[in-house]
Order: C-alpha cells, then sequence, then structure tokens
C-alpha cells in the first residue's frame, strides 16, 4: 500500500537535483532509481559499480550529488565519498544502522521494494540529496568598504557544493558583469576545470580554464585548472595568469590561499574576494592578508551552504564585510566591484 505522505512539488524555477548513484548490486540500483525518479525534485544522472567509475561518470552525467550504497564494499564506499567531495559535490551514504551514521549517512531499508517516493524513507533521502537552495533575502545590508575602495581583481574560492553555488552566483551576475577580472579557484581534479569553464560560460559570464601566460580580462572569469595553483603577475600594463605546480596547500592544488596571495600582492590590496561553500579552511590565511592590505571579503552563510567550512572560517575569524545567503551575493559583488558602498 503506498504510503500517503505527499511527494514535494518541484521548484520550477530549479533544474532537478542530478543523482549519480554508485551502487553495486542490480536490484538496489533498480529500486533506488525507482524512488528517487518518483520524486519530481530528483533525476537520476547515471549508474556506476564502485569509486573507480565515479570521475568519468560525474563529467559525463553533469551530477550535483553522489549516493553510495556503504552496505557494498564492493562500491569502495569511503572512498567514492572522498572523491564525490573532491569534484565539488556532495555524497550521501546508506548505511546498514544507525550506530556508523555521519552527517550525511542515512539506515537504508532491508526491503527498498516496499518502499515508496513519498515514504518516510524517501522523505529522509531526499533531505539529504536536495542542494540547498538559496533562502530567498531583502537586499544585502553591506557595512562600506573603506574610502575609494574599488576592485582591480574579484577573486572567488569555492569547494565542496561550489559547482552549484557558482552556477547559481554567475547566472545572477550575468547581466551586470563586473568590469574587473575574475579569478576562481574551485577544488577539483583536472578532468572536470575545463567543464566548469563551459558551464558558467552557459550562464552567459564569459569563462575560460586558465593557461600560463594567458592575459587576465575584464568581464571574464579564469578558471585555475585542476592539479594547478593559479596565481597572477603583472607583465608590464597587464595582469596575466601565472601556473603554479608547487605543493598542495590545504591539501589541495589548486588551493585558494596562493590565488588571494598572488592577487593582494599584485593589486595592493584593491581586491574583493568571495569565498563560498566548502570544506575546510582553504582561504582563511589569504584573506587575512587580505584584509590586513585593505581588501574586501564576502562569505556565503551556513543556511545555504552545503558545506559551511571555508566561508564558516573566514567569518569566525571576523574577516568578512558581510555573510550573505547565496542569493543576495549577485548584488554585493556587483555593488562592490562599481564602487557603490565606498
Amino acid at each position: 500500500m503506498p504510503n500517503s505522505t505527499e511527494v514535494r512539488a518541484p521548484d520550477p524555477d530549479r533544474a532537478p537535483v542530478r543523482v549519480l548513484l554508485v551502487v553495486a548490486e542490480p536490484m538496489v540500483r533498480l529500486q533506488l532509481r525507482r524512488l528517487i525518479s518518483g520524486r519530481p525534485e530528483f533525476e537520476v544522472a547515471g549508474t556506476v559499480r564502485s569509486e573507480a567509475e565515479i570521475e568519468g561518470a560525474v563529467a559525463e552525467t553533469r551530477s550535483s550529488v553522489v549516493l553510495v550504497d556503504g552496505r557494498d564494499a564492493r562500491t569502495g564506499a569511503a572512498a567514492a565519498i572522498r572523491l564525490a567531495a573532491r569534484c565539488g559535490l556532495r555524497g550521501v551514504l546508506l548505511q546498514e544502522d544507525r550506530a556508523s551514521l555521519g552527517a550525511n549517512s542515512l539506515p537504508c531499508p532491508t526491503n527498498l521494494a516496499a518502499e515508496e517516493p513519498g515514504g518516510a524513507f524517501m522523505q529522509q533521502l531526499a533531505g539529504l540529496l536536495r542542494v540547498p537552495a538559496s533562502a530567498s533575502a531583502p537586499a544585502a545590508r553591506l557595512a562600506p568598504a573603506r574610502p575609494g575602495f574599488r576592485p582591480e581583481l574579484i577573486a572567488i574560492g569555492s569547494s565542496t557544493g561550489g559547482p552549484q553555488a557558482l552556477t547559481e552566483l554567475v547566472r545572477a551576475l550575468a547581466g551586470r558583469r563586473p568590469s574587473v577580472p575574475v579569478l576562481l579557484t574551485q577544488h577539483m581534479p583536472s578532468t572536470f576545470t575545463a567543464m566548469l569553464a563551459d558551464q558558467l560560460s552557459r550562464c552567459g559570464f564569459p569563462a575560460v580554464e586558465a593557461t600560463d601566460g594567458m592575459p587576465l580580462q575584464p568581464g571574464r572569469i579564469h578558471v585555475a585548472p585542476g592539479g594547478s595553483h593559479l596565481l597572477v603577475r603583472r607583465d608590464g600594463d597587464r595582469l596575466v595568469c601565472v601556473l603554479d605546480d608547487g605543493p598542495p596547500e590545504n591539501f589541495c592544488r589548486p588551493a585558494v590561499d596562493p590565488m588571494l596571495r598572488a592577487a593582494n600582492r599584485v593589486a595592493n590590496g584593491r581586491v574583493l574576494a568571495v569565498i563560498l561553500t566548502g570544506m575546510g579552511s582553504d582561504g582563511l590565511l589569504g584573506c587575512q592578508g587580505l584584509v590586513a592590505a585593505g581588501g574586501v571579503v564576502l562569505a556565503q552563510d551556513e543556511a545555504t551552504s552545503v558545506v559551511w567550512g571555508m566561508p564558516g572560517a573566514v567569518a569566525r575569524a571576523g574577516l568578512c564585510h558581510a555573510v550573505l545567503p547565496l542569493s543576495a551575493m549577485a548584488d554585493a559583488v556587483a555593488r562592490l566591484a562599481t564602487g557603490g558602498l565606498s
């Protein structure tokens, strides 16, 4: 008998969350596909059998979240969750019972065939799979920047949940692109950074995977390629990209801190840093130096972040000009980029 719990109606302004299943057992794949596809806010983007297949599948399916059957040793669950995070995606784990549950884990019923899309299990799973939407927010209330502040560069850092947040931010900025170059470091393997640049370009804001010596262009996003830190230097009267293969920082390459240090150095503090959702504290040290030199930092708030690690670190350190929901971030960036809050 189908459970009578109401299935959540889709938000017409949000595309369905694309779920990649990492499930070794065919019958489990079949039942999870049935349950997830039965909810209009989700779609199954693809299925793989183990963590070894995730990287290629994420690139092909443009998934938003990875669901792993942690009950089956064949899936390589721990490695699968780590790889999902490296790809900037939320990883959700199905477990045997509550004893071993983490924040993004859920006990899986023994008989999935008896479950329904509107049932209690799927209601709980939907809450974990759903990429947080930005809460509606009033116009951003920002303190004035230092007198005369107008950035020469905008530098964005993000990690887990970043691709979705970046898409929303860039789409909102597309109609009023800042007339300064934008640097972007998203924690992501090299397989995906060119794809990310292409995805952002389709949102109406020109983006390109950076190459060594590439001149920075106003109104264009320069994406750090996987495997290299993205730095910047002056070459006469222009700024150019520098790719650095030095050691990882904060366990990452590319990392946000070296990008911010380089931006701060060439622009003498005239940098607007935007720290979006992500695990860890990458960006904290770079923001400290930036603020000391007169730069401005915006951070995404906890409610709209998939993981409030990176933005939370700069917020707790007292470095932020403002901590904002994602829905208010584009307006704040546009206003600061034009000196509207000097």
